[in-house]
């Protein structure tokens, strides 16, 4: 008699050997793709004109003119459509909720880490099968940095992530990212309206330079028996191997954080930058790139009235005149920020936002570039995407017309070779 038992035990080890063998097999075999016949911008040279890109693994394997397509490829018609990289919005929010923002009993957290509250689940998708943030896909963005929150002076660390993936794990690119600092008037008004400290500037950055300086000392302290998360965080800082990310919208906060970052060493991104052609000799100088909030809209502080001295009015031209000082110029949404506008300029209103600047002095070839490879670079993953180069992650878009054009919309979006988003 079949001992029932043993059977089973050698059933189920008999279906996972065979799971693991389909796996390995269709990993290996995967059918690769072909999109051809479209307007190729590679972004890093000329454009392609009925160009054909290669698809294999997830990875660019090929891209140009006249080139092999493996006989078993899949063919993408991509006749009169334009073909390129996915989008990269620099600084949102999205998938986080608002009540996860923005650790109020502490104002200065680098420890904290906006990835464990990164939720792309709920109104963002049904928790099941494949993960995909819709609304950013339907204006072909593929990647995003996400932040903690600007309502504190030192929210935590901030992360890249893509926007669809098949597990929540494939679609952290770097965790942790960046720290995030926000300098101006916000985080003290909140702090007076909620009766804690710091509520002026000086107090605030005080603040700041003592959580540096305790980091240093940190640092120098060989084999400490006592770990401290928040000054593991800010050694990553201090050792450069990640940057900062200071929200600086006044003159006189971007000279703070310019001066942080040179009494500290560290690497200094500027987020929001609204006054920062007041010292755009001296940002170019330093190579400090620039992450730009929406040309459209004047404020990205989340406030219905900021503080008008750190907002000038609306300003169309200074991504140009960054760009022409050699400022490496990216954009971001700040869709926290953007109340009811979040969901139209997180998505399909990003693009058509920085093309606003081609009429202001921004040649098109760099709105393109700042919204792709620039931002890519700025955020240290030019590696992987930001532009149309063999080995790097197949993230494509394919648009029906002039990308910088208002009646352009975005056709098909592919995320690691794989297609996420289709126009209906």
């Amino acid at each position: 008699m079949i001992n029932t038992q043993i059977f089973k035990h050698q059933l189920i080890h008999l279906m996972r050997v065979s799971f693991l063998l389909f796996f390995t097999f269709s990993t290996l075999f995967a059918q690769s793709i072909a999109i051809k016949g479209g307007r190729i911008i590679t972004i890093t040279g000329p454009v392609i004109e009925k160009g054909t890109i290669i698809i294999d693994g997830g990875i660019i394997k090929d891209v140009g003119l006249n080139i092999n397509i493996p006989h078993d490829a899949k063919i993408i018609n991509a006749s009169g459509k334009v073909i390129m990289p996915g989008l990269i919005d620099a600084m949102t929010y999205y998938g986080i909720d608002p009540k996860d923002l923005n650790e109020s009993i502490k104002t200065i957290s680098p420890e904290l880490r906006i990835i464990e509250a990164y939720y792309p689940f709920g109104k963002f998708g049904d928790g099941t099968g494949e993960i995909k943030a819709n609304d950013l896909l339907s204006g072909g963005i593929t990647t995003i940095y996400i932040a903690p929150g600007d309502a504190t002076i030192l929210g935590g660390q901030g992360a890249i992530v893509k926007t669809a993936a098949s597990t929540f794990d494939k679609m952290v690119v770097r965790a942790p990212a960046a720290i995030d600092i926000t300098l101006g008037s916000k985080p003290g008004k909140l702090n007076r309206k909620e009766n804690r400290t710091p509520v002026t500037k000086m107090a605030a950055v005080s603040q700041l330079r003592d959580t540096f300086i305790k980091a240093q000392e940190y640092q120098n302290i060989k084999d400490n028996p006592v770990r401290d998360l928040s000054m593991e965080a800010m050694n990553l800082l201090l050792e450069r191997k990640i940057p900062a990310r200071i929200q600086a919208n006044g003159p006189g906060d971007i000279r703070t954080a310019m001066n942080l970052a040179d009494e500290f060493n560290f690497d200094l991104i500027i987020d929001g930058g609204a006054s920062s052609d007041t010292y755009i000799d001296e940002l170019a100088d330093k190579s400090i790139s620039i992450v730009l909030g929406p040309v459209s809209h004047p404020y990205i502080s989340g406030e219905e009235i900021p503080d008008l001295s750190e907002y000038p009015t609306v300003d169309e031209g200074l991504a140009g005149r960054l760009h022409k000082a050699g400022i490496k110029v990216a954009f971001g949404s700040f869709s926290y920020g953007l109340g009811s506008l979040a969901k139209g300029i997180t998505g399909k209103w990003l693009l058509i936002d920085a093309a606003i600047t081609t009429g202001y002095g921004m040649p098109e070839d760099a709105v393109l570039r700042s919204i792709t490879l620039s931002a890519a670079e700025i955020l240290d993953v030019d590696d992987r995407v930001g532009s149309l180069e063999v080995g790097k992650d197949a993230d494509i878009i394919i648009l029906d017309g002039d990308p910088l054009s208002i009646k352009t919309w975005v056709e098909r979006v592919y995320i690691s070779g794989k297609l996420v988003y289709t126009k209906k």
